[in-house]
């Protein structure tokens, strides 16, 4: 854990330390790569109006000032539970952020639905502001639905970037698509092997 907490990744030749927290693990999995990046383009903006985040995870390592959509979590940070494909935000978002959560829509039922993932970026895409953004993350592997999605073009995707997984202390590293769309799920190392990072524009 303290070498991981030494050390730092790229991501288009920026460089980001890792999330390295007790909470989930962050220290053995994805997240640590994840949080940093959504962190680092919230802090970016500057200010929280405006933004919505899609799957309680935030509010869990810093603290937040915008609402978060979680169909099952109640938490302090939690402002609606309702599910991602019924809801209808009480304002136009200009930023939606997503911490591998969008993966997860049609999975947790039986059947299970993977075409429920693309479902809910169209739900997502249908909230945004004029000219908003919607930047999320999932792993590779997981839900056969985020493959399909991620193997065609997608008018409003204008930003798809990956990271793969190299070593059994979580290191990881920028990975071109093509490199790790057969990535397995929790193959070689525990949870996601790989992830995309994924902006759409409305």
């Amino acid at each position: 854990m303290s070498m991981l907490a030494a050390s730092r990744f790229l991501l288009d030749g920026r460089s980001y330390g890792y999330h390295v927290a007790k909470g989930n693990r962050t220290w053995d999995n994805e997240r640590a790569v994840e949080i940093p990046v959504i962190w680092d383009a919230l802090q970016s903006r500057g200010h929280s109006r405006g933004v919505l985040e899609v799957g309680n995870v935030l509010g869990h390592y810093f603290p937040i000032a915008h609402p978060v959509l979680d169909r099952d979590e109640r938490h302090r940070t939690v402002t609606w539970n309702e599910d991602v494909l019924a809801f209808e935000p009480p304002f136009a978002p200009e930023l939606v952020l997503s911490i591998s959560t969008l993966e997860h829509v049609g999975m947790d039922k039986r059947p299970r639905d993977p075409t429920q993932f693309r479902q809910a970026l169209d739900a997502i895409l249908g909230w945004l502001a004029p000219g908003g953004r919607l930047l999320f993350t999932v792993p590779l592997g997981y839900n056969r639905g985020v493959g399909e999605y991620l193997d065609a073009p997608h008018a409003a995707r204008t930003s798809l970037r990956c990271a793969r997984r190299i070593t059994l202390e979580n290191l990881w590293v920028q990975a071109a698509y093509d490199e790790v769309r057969a990535y397995r799920y929790n193959r070689p190392f525990t949870c996601a092997n790989a992830i995309a990072i994924v902006e759409c524009t409305a």
